[in-house]
């Protein structure tokens, strides 16, 4: 009953804005569907929502959604942790995914600046009314392909071209899935740089350190572990010891953090009952 009471739809990006966006998802729900729960899980990623349904609550981790309301627009992320959203009847939105530095190439804005919070209204970041204009204009249209290609040909307009800053993060992206490369010294070596600048560049370009990339990256192969095993009991001796972790207590510490529970209530509570991973990782 669920599957013919929601609908979602994935639609890739063309230039220039495949350097910005790694894709638009789409989802909604019929008149008659039953108010149910999601949950995202995290990816370091931002979003941009657009509402055009009725509020969508949101909350992270173990928090009951309504931690936030989304009415019309609204900017979450970076992602890291477990994003919880309550669809009602009638839900129908577009979410814009960014990709590693695309959020600060469209809004121009510092990552680092943009403070604790992990919901923020688009409008007050840029201090104009741009997005609620913008909302009008695609809520009045009824076709979805050309609510996505108002969405396109708006946000191509604000582009601006990728920093030669942020040029070595791009590039030594591939470091950090070498276990065998420390990525930091990797990319402050092949371009002369220091190791602390390197540092200061993930924070403005994407809102985190490579530290905590690094961190998210291990806990992320350890869901698609856990998700891909056919047993409904863990072992957690063999993830700690396969996914180099300290103790048991370590492990507990990330999945804490990430998604706000254990590995066994994770594996019990949340695969397969509403829980989706994103199309697109960082880096």
């Amino acid at each position: 009953m669920e599957e013919k009471n929601f609908e979602a739809h994935l639609f890739d990006v063309d230039t220039p804005l495949n350097g910005v966006l790694s894709h638009f998802y789409q989802f909604q729900t019929s008149a008659k569907a039953e108010s149910v729960v999601k949950h995202l899980a995290p990816n370091f990623e931002m979003l941009l929502v657009f509402n055009f349904g009725p509020p969508i609550r949101i909350s992270f981790n173990e928090e009951s959604p309504g931690t936030a309301t989304i009415y019309r627009t609204a900017a979450i992320g970076p992602l890291r942790k477990l994003l919880n959203y309550e669809l009602q009847p009638g839900t129908n939105a577009i979410v814009a995914n960014f990709t590693l530095n695309g959020f600060y190439r469209l809004f121009k804005l510092p990552m680092n600046e943009l403070g604790a919070k992990e919901v923020f209204d688009p409008d007050i970041l840029i201090d104009k009314t741009c997005f609620s204009e913008l909302w009008k204009k695609i809520n009045v249209l009824e076709d979805l392909q050309e609510r996505i290609q108002l969405l396109s040909s708006y946000a191509s307009q604000f582009i601006e071209p990728t920093d030669a800053a942020s040029k070595p993060l791009l590039d030594g992206a591939s470091y950090f899935h070498n276990p065998m490369i420390h990525p930091v010294k990797a990319i402050a070596s092949e371009t002369r740089l220091t190791e602390r600048s390197i540092q200061l560049r993930f924070q403005k370009y994407a809102g985190y350190s490579p530290k905590e990339l690094l961190r998210f990256l291990r806990f992320k192969d350890i869901v698609h572990h856990i998700m891909n095993q056919k047993d409904e009991t863990l072992n957690l001796f063999d993830l700690i010891h396969t996914y180099g972790y300290y103790d048991q207590s370590h492990l507990i510490k990330d999945f804490r953090y990430f998604m706000g529970t254990t590995p066994q209530k994770f594996l019990n509570e949340l695969i397969g009952k509403g829980f989706c991973i994103p199309k697109s990782d960082h880096p």
